[in-house]
C-alpha cells in the first residue's frame, strides 16, 4: 500500500517587497524572502511563492509620498524586462507566473530598480517510499520525490536557473514507534511486528506530502520472566531471591530441588523455541517448567526462530545457582509455644534423601521422620535428654550425611 498526504502551503516576503493575499491580515509577520542563484555574477532575485488559486497581489511599501511606480513583465524570449505592466499604483496583481520588474522614482531620479519572481505552481510530486533491502538485523529505506518545476531566467545571458525546493525527508511508522530517521535513505533496526514506513517530504515552501509502503516483520528477538515456583520451609537454607515471582533478574540462588516456570516474552514471528538450562538439561517447549537439583551454576539461554524468514536471536543470559547439600543439628529445643526453638527440625540445603529417628534413653523409638521440613515437638514426652539418628543423601553424587548425638528437651516457662 503506497499512499499520500498533502498539506498548505506558506507564502515568502523579501524587504522592501509585501505580499498579501486574501488569506492573509495585515498584522501577520513577514518572513524572508528566497532568492536564486544565477549562473551569472548577477545578484540574485526575489521568489515569492503563493498558494494555489490564491490572489497574487505584490505591493512595494516605502512610507513616502510623491514618488512614480512603472512595473514590468520579463519576456523569457528575449530576456528582456521593459514590457510594461502598470504605470503607477503600489501594488500589482499578478496572474501569471514568471518574472517581473519594479521600477520607482522621485522626479524623475531611480530609488529602486527590482526584479522578482512569481510561482503559484510549486508542488511535491510521485513522493514514493520504498524497501531496498532487508534482512535479519535491520531494513533499509529509500525515498524518491519529483517536484513542479520553477524556472526563472538569468538577466545577463538569459540562461535557465531553477529554484531550489530544499527538499528533506523524515521517516516514521505507521503503528507510530520510536523510529526516527531523517534523510533520503535511511537504515533502520528490525521491526519485529508488521507496520507501514511512512516518509514524509516537505520544501522550504511549506509543502508536505507523506507516502508509506508495508513491510511484513521477519525478526526475532528472544526474552523471558521467570518465576520461582518453590516454597522453602523455614529451615531449609534459601536465598534472599528465592520464592516470589522474580521477572528475569540476572540471577537466582536456593537449595535443590529448585523448580522456576519460564515464560517467553519473546517479540516477533517465533515458531521454534530451544530451552538451554545449562548441563542440567533442555526444551523445545514454548513455557517449560524445569526443575534444578545439581548443586552449582547454570546458565539459562533461550533461543528463538522465524523459520519462514530464518531468523533467529538468543537471549541475555541467566544464572541459576544452586547450593550443595548441607546438615545441621541442633542439640537443644524448648516445646513451650513461645515460637522460638519449639520443635527439634534440622537446618539443611539440597537434600534428596532424608531419615531421622529419635529414640529415648532406653532404647525405644519416639519419633520417625522422612522429611527434613518437618521437626519433633516432644507430645507427650517427659524434659531430657534423647538420642538421634539421620541419614540424608544430597543430590550429587557421593553426598551423604550421617548424623546421630544426643539432643535435650527441655520444658519450661
Amino acid at each position: 500500500m503506497v499512499y499520500f498526504r498533502y498539506i498548505a502551503i506558506f507564502v515568502f516576503l523579501f524587504s522592501g517587497f509585501k505580499v498579501s493575499i486574501a488569506q492573509l491580515t495585515a498584522d501577520n509577520p513577514d518572513a524572508s524572502g528566497a532568492k536564486i542563484d544565477y549562473l551569472s555574477e548577477t545578484p540574485g532575485d526575489t521568489v515569492f511563492c503563493f498558494p494555489r488559486n490564491a490572489s497574487m497581489i505584490v505591493s512595494y511599501e516605502d512610507g513616502f509620498s510623491g514618488l512614480s511606480y512603472t512595473w514590468y513583465r520579463h519576456n523569457p524570449a528575449d530576456n528582456s524586462w521593459n514590457s510594461v505592466m502598470q504605470s503607477g499604483g503600489e501594488q500589482l496583481i499578478v496572474n501569471d507566473e514568471g518574472g517581473y520588474r519594479l521600477v520607482v522614482e522621485d522626479n524623475d531620479n531611480v530609488v529602486l530598480d527590482q526584479r522578482f519572481w512569481v510561482f503559484n505552481s510549486q508542488a511535491i510530486t510521485d513522493v514514493k517510499a520504498e524497501i531496498v533491502y532487508d534482512d535479519c538485523l535491520g531494513v533499509d529505506l529509500m525515498a524518491s520525490a519529483d517536484s513542479v518545476p520553477l524556472i526563472c531566467y538569468d538577466p545577463v545571458d538569459g540562461a535557465q536557473v531553477g529554484v531550489d525546493y530544499d527538499l528533506s525527508f523524515q521517516w516514521t511508522t505507521y503503528p507510530k514507534s520510536d523510529v526516527q530517521e531523517n534523510g533520503r535513505y535511511a537504515s533502520i533496526d528490525p521491526p519485529y511486528e508488521d507496520l507501514s514506513y511512512v516518509v514524509t517530504v516537505t520544501d522550504k515552501f511549506g509543502n508536505s506530502i507523506e507516502a508509506g509502503v508495508d513491510y511484513t516483520a521477519i525478526a526475532v528477538k528472544a526474552d523471558f520472566e521467570i518465576e520461582v515456583l518453590k516454597n522453602p520451609a523455614e529451615n531449609e537454607g534459601q536465598a534472599q531471591n528465592e520464592g516470589a515471582e522474580n521477572k528475569r533478574p540476572d540471577e537466582v540462588t536456593g537449595s535443590a530441588p529448585f523448580e522456576i516456570k519460564f515464560t517467553d516474552t519473546s517479540m516477533g514471528k517465533v515458531t521454534a523455541w530451544e530451552w538451554t538450562f545449562g548441563n542440567s538439561g533442555r526444551s523445545i517447549d514454548q513455557n517449560p517448567r524445569f526443575v534444578f537439583s545439581e548443586a552449582g551454576q547454570d546458565t539459562v539461554y533461550l533461543k528463538v526462530v522465524n523459520r519462514d524468514s530464518e531468523c533467529e536471536d538468543l537471549s541475555d543470559p541467566f544464572v541459576v545457582n544452586i547450593w550443595e547439600s548441607q546438615l545441621e543439628v541442633p542439640n537443644v529445643f524448648t516445646p513451650n509455644d513461645d515460637g522460638i526453638n519449639d520443635e527439634f527440625r534440622v537446618a539443611y540445603k539440597s537434600l534428596k534423601k532424608f531419615e531421622m529417628v529419635v529414640f529415648n534413653r532406653w532404647g525405644r523409638k519416639v519419633y520417625e521422620s522422612t522429611d527434613p521440613a518437618v521437626g519433633w515437638d516432644g507430645g507427650g514426652h517427659a524434659p531430657g535428654v534423647y538420642f538421634y539418628y539421620i541419614y540424608a543423601e544430597g543430590y550429587n553424587e557421593g553426598e551423604v550425611h550421617k548424623k546421630d548425638g544426643a539432643v535435650h528437651l527441655i520444658k519450661g516457662k
